[in-house]
């Protein structure tokens, strides 16, 4: 132990000696560390060592060039967030309106060509389907596309399994050919379609993905569209065959002009229930009369992480509102609730910082 403190102190001596040597006379040269050593030996001191913080100046980083960019690219899409944000706190989220840029709305089940190249000239293969999601009994119709296209070959598998669930070949016409599948109840929910086809002798594959399933509630129909307050009221009536948190989408238009796109959530029970979506007014042109409501989604929200949501089927393709009175809603400004106001004021906190 006492070897200990001697080697200790020996240490705290060389580091003090050369400290306070440097400090006082820069230009004197240091003796040998082992005169110290032997100095330090002789006279050996138990005491406390007491140690002198040697304060040394911290360098200020500065940011990069690409830091620096990143900041402000992060801080000008803040900014462009809250405007979007401030804007569409303008309406009630249940009614908000629509332009014909709003592909996402306006198409809510759109599925988009996939094409596989033929050759260098810039030829291929496309594979078209009438729609991304398929709710039982729809059937799924595909089609596919090439110049100089013969024979195809269509299977229909289980994208997790690869089990192959149906097949269809045939030859095309005129290079184009249309194959319906007959709707399944035990289809999978992933589905993969995978064709290939004949194009001059040379096969040439192209696959794509989509969903099927079980519905989880019908829409029927709608009610005759009233006045209340500020808001166009319009009841939506649906079969229920799975309770649960459900969200209905709809599309309002003018002619074939967009308006609004409206939306509803609430918990639905099993069985016949009505629903209402809401027009505010502030998203219809002064004196309309008549309307339209069309591009139905009926969606039964996931009730746990491990689950996806699920969706339903309409029976009708639109609603036509006529002679709805424009003058009885009371045009009153909306109002942001508490929680809209607590999002835009962190969102402009994140864009000021």
């Amino acid at each position: 132990m006492k070897k200990f403190y001697v080697v200790a102190l020996i240490i705290s001596a060389i580091l003090f000696s050369l400290w306070f040597t440097s400090k006082n006379d820069t230009h004197k040269v240091v003796e040998p560390v082992t005169t110290q050593v032997k100095q330090a030996a002789s006279v050996v001191d138990l005491s406390p060592v007491k140690v002198i913080p040697i304060d040394v100046p911290k360098k200020n980083k500065t940011q990069s060039k690409k830091q620096v960019a990143f900041n402000e690219d992060l801080t000008k899409a803040a900014q462009q967030v809250v405007m979007q944000y401030q804007s569409a706190l303008k309406f009630p989220p249940y009614s908000q309106p629509l332009s014909p840029l709003d592909e996402d709305r306006l198409k809510p089940n759109q599925f988009y060509p996939v094409s596989s190249p033929i050759d260098e000239s810039g030829d291929a293969l496309t594979l078209s389907i009438k729609q991304y999601r398929f709710v039982y009994p729809e059937e799924i119709i595909i089609r596919v596309s090439a110049q100089g296209l013969g024979k195809i070959v269509v299977e229909l598998a289980n994208t997790d399994t690869k089990e192959v669930l149906n097949t269809h070949i045939g030859n095309a016409r005129e290079g184009e050919a249309t194959i319906t599948f007959k709707g399944e109840d035990d289809y999978p929910r992933s589905l993969q379609v995978f064709v290939e086809g004949d194009v001059a002798g040379k096969k040439v594959p192209v696959v794509a993905q989509i969903q099927y399933m079980a519905p989880s509630a019908t829409l029927t129909g709608f009610e005759t569209a009233y006045a209340q307050d500020e808001n166009m009221v319009v009841p939506a009536n649906l079969t229920v065959i799975k309770s649960g948190l459900y969200r209905v989408r709809a599309n309002l238009y003018s002619g074939d002009t967009p308006l609004a796109h409206l939306v509803s959530k609430e918990r639905l029970a099993q069985g016949s229930q009505t629903l209402n979506l809401k027009a505010h007014w502030s998203v219809l042109p002064q004196g309309i009369t008549d309307m339209r409501l069309s591009d139905f989604v009926i969606e039964k929200m996931s009730p746990s992480p491990g689950e996806r949501n699920s969706f339903g089927s309409s029976e009708i393709s639109h609603f036509d509102i006529n002679d709805f009175s424009y003058d009885s809603l009371q045009q009153l400004p909306y109002q942001a609730n508490a929680q809209e106001k607590l999002s835009l004021e962190f969102l402009q906190g994140l864009a000021e910082s």
